[in-house]
């Protein structure tokens, strides 16, 4: 039961060396894209961090926006 408290934590926290590492290569991509077949070389575990990480920011945003009138949608 304690190491799945330890797990949860280290499979949504990611070091920051790796963090930009995957940035590295993302940035690298868009850039070369343009070439026949570009890949970017990530490993599962690595996209699987990206994920959870990304899903625990986003988790901690407000699902509501608060507005004031007027509001335009285009």
């Amino acid at each position: 039961m304690a190491g799945e408290g330890k797990q949860k934590e280290e499979a949504t926290t990611m070091e920051a060396g790796l963090l930009d590492s995957i940035i590295s290569r993302l940035l690298e991509f868009r850039q070369t894209r343009l070439a026949k077949q570009p890949r970017v070389q990530l490993s599962e575990n690595e996209i699987r961090q990206l994920c959870a990480v990304s899903r625990d920011i986003f988790l901690q945003q407000p699902n509501l926006l608060e507005l004031e009138a007027p509001i335009k949608i285009c």
